[in-house]
Parts: structure tokens; C-alpha cells; sequence
């Protein structure tokens, strides 16, 4: 049963309707961890992300113009109204919904370590297309975008664009994840040639206590 102190579907859906996309997600996200609902927490949590980016919280290559933040943001709310009815179906039954979740994620875990293992066994391509599954059926699966974006860089012709598109896939679900960070800053080098956004993402793994970055730095940000 829902605790009475927590935003239900009811109010959710009141915020929506008044036009508050960003509120509305936040609500529903807070309502979702508390009650420790996982699958509606994570959506919402990449949600809230994509909401935040839209309002220019997060950073972006480059700002859209009006009408493309328009679309974007009927986009979005579509995507809210979605999601509030999967939190309605918790709502009502958390206890099934519970069960059929702990099935599914289970197959998901199965086939990400059966990427890895392909990945292991140098069959690039083959684990590509295993974590590009693995997204399908959860879109809010952080290391399966870092794998993919690391095996899309490592290509001989690289796909840099996919692979930037998946690391910052990877931070808006999970920020300051250090991987996906130090990845990021490999390719703003390599491929845009962008040393001060490089070093940014470096700086800010060293900072959070990870070694991994010191070497790059040592090599491209001594100066900056």
C-alpha cells in the first residue's frame, strides 16, 4: 500500500496536466525510490536527466533552437505520461509487478554478462550487438551503454558520434560515473579535438578519488 505522504499517481498526473513536465518527474521519481518501485525509479531518474538537459541544467553540444525545444518538450511530457502508467500499475499491484520485474531483470543481467564474456573473448562486433539488446530491453542500463560506447571507439573505423551519444547516455543515468567520464574526455580528444572538455572529464574522475585519469592528465592537462 502507498504511503499517504508520498506523491500518488492522482497528483502526478495534476502537476502534468498544469504544465510543471520538470516537478511532475521529479514527484514521481521521489514517490517511485522511496517505495523502492526500481524499474519506475530508473526511467524516471533518465527522465528527470533528459527534462534537466532540456532546461539547459545539463550540458549539451548545442543548444536547440525554440521550436526544437518545443518539440522536444511535448516529446518529454509524452514520455511522463507513459511513465505514469507504469507508476499507476505499481500503484495498484506492487507485489506483481514486483515478481515480473525480478523475472525480467534477471534475463537482462544474463544477457549483459554474455556481452561481456563475447567481449572477453574478442568478438567486437558479436558484443556490440549483445549490449545494443540489452539497452532495448532496458534503456536505463548505464554499463551496458559505457561497453558499447568502449567497443564503438576501439572499432577500425571508429563510430565516434554513437559513441558520444552513449557516454552521455551513460552520465545523464548515471552522473559522474568515472568510466564513462574518462572514456568521454578520450574521445572529445581524439575525435572533436576538444582538449578543455577532455580535461574537464579528467579532472573531475581525479577529484572524485579515481587514479585512472592521472596519466592522461599528466599527458594533455598540465598546462590547463
Amino acid at each position: 500500500m502507498q504511503s499517504p505522504n508520498l506523491p500518488n499517481s492522482k497528483t502526478i498526473r495534476a502537476i502534468l496536466g498544469d504544465g510543471r513536465l520538470k516537478e511532475a518527474v521529479e514527484r514521481l521519481q521521489f514517490s517511485a525510490e522511496q517505495q523502492q518501485w526500481l524499474p519506475v525509479a530508473f526511467a524516471a531518474r533518465q527522465l528527470s536527466a533528459e527534462v534537466r538537459g532540456l532546461d539547459g541544467e545539463i550540458w549539451q553540444a548545442a543548444r536547440p533552437d525554440a521550436e526544437s525545444l518545443e518539440v522536444e518538450r511535448q516529446q518529454l511530457t509524452r514520455k511522463a505520461e507513459q511513465l505514469l502508467q507504469q507508476f499507476k500499475a505499481w500503484e495498484k499491484d506492487p507485489d506483481g509487478q514486483a515478481k515480473a520485474f525480478d523475472t525480467a531483470h534477471r534475463e537482462k543481467i544474463d544477457l549483459f554478462l554474455l556481452g561481456i564474456k563475447t567481449r572477453r573473448e574478442g568478438k567486437a562486433p558479436e558484443a556490440i550487438r549483445v549490449f545494443t539488446q540489452v539497452i532495448q530491453k532496458e534503456p536505463a542500463f548505464t554499463e551496458a551503454y559505457v561497453e558499447r560506447a568502449a567497443l564503438l571507439m576501439q572499432q577500425p573505423a571508429p563510430d565516434w558520434q554513437q559513441a558520444l551519444e552513449d557516454l552521455n547516455t551513460a552520465l545523464r543515468i548515471s552522473p559522474n560515473h568515472p568510466l564513462a567520464l574518462t572514456n568521454r574526455g578520450y574521445l572529445y580528444v581524439h575525435f572533436y579535438q576538444d582538449l578543455h572538455q577532455a580535461c574537464a572529464d579528467w579532472k573531475e574522475v581525479q577529484q572524485m578519488g579515481f587514479p585512472v585519469a592521472d596519466a592522461l592528465i599528466e599527458q594533455y592537462c598540465k598546462n590547463r
